[in-house]
């Protein structure tokens, strides 16, 4: 209550994901995926394979934030017209869904300290990649969503379940994935070690700094598609 206007978003948001089943798997997928990274850190096949780890990195505190962001706005397709018929400010409902995707990546983060165990640099990339998601995937994400035109039956088991999926998310979460990846392997290959988890990192703050003019910006693009919105959800699932 204390988070003012987006408070009610977050609310409905939270009930949302615990109420439906397609929501609800992504929400615990997320805590499975803090042990992705024991696949590839218990290894010696991976251990020189740095960009990979890197990859790893980012799955442990961005489970949550990678799959349910890419289904941003659809995740209520089902009540969309009816919610953008109400008098609010778009950036709320927007800033809401940010909210959520950090403080799942936030939580996420603080679980993924028993990674310490395998060393100073594996647990320094996994802070790089929870910067990086915080910083920039969810804004990323938020924008990428305005392309969405696909509806989610919530309802729907989420083990195997396609439904909403398009060749947008795999547009969406190819670069999100391969950019962190390129900058890691070509400031450690050609600068240093320790270099690549601060360009990653950085990459992160500087997106956290400008997340105001982010967020004006991307309200703008789902104000400017409302309507096409509105008409794709409105068809059948």
């Amino acid at each position: 209550d204390k988070l003012g206007d987006v408070a009610p978003f977050i609310k409905n948001d939270i009930r949302l994901i615990w109420r439906n089943k397609r929501t609800k798997t992504v929400f615990l997928m997320s805590f499975l995926l803090l042990l992705y990274g024991l696949i590839f850190f218990t290894s010696d096949v991976y251990k020189d394979m740095k960009p990979l780890l890197m990859f790893a990195s980012l799955f442990i505190t961005g489970g949550f934030t990678l799959n349910y962001g890419q289904f941003i706005p659809a995740w209520d397709s089902a009540h969309y017209k009816m919610l953008m018929s109400q008098s609010f400010r778009y950036r709320k409902f927007l800033e809401s869904k940010w909210v959520l995707m950090v403080a799942m990546t936030t939580i996420l983060y603080f679980l993924s300290f028993p990674y310490l165990y395998f060393g100073t640099d594996i647990f320094l990339m996994i802070t790089a990649g929870a910067v990086f998601n915080i910083g920039f995937n969810s804004l990323f994400l938020l924008y990428s969503g305005s392309f969405n035109r696909k509806k989610i039956d919530l309802t729907k088991s989420g083990f195997g379940n396609t439904q909403g999926t398009s060749a947008t998310q795999f547009l969406i979460i190819v670069p999100l994935m391969l950019l962190p990846m390129l900058l890691f392997w070509v400031f450690n290959k050609f600068v240093g070690h320790n270099t690549g988890f601060i360009v990653v990192a950085t990459i992160g703050i500087i997106s956290l700094l400008l997340k105001n003019y982010a967020l004006n910006f991307i309200e703008k693009k789902y104000i400017k598609d409302k309507y096409a919105m509105i008409n794709a959800f409105g068809k059948e699932a």
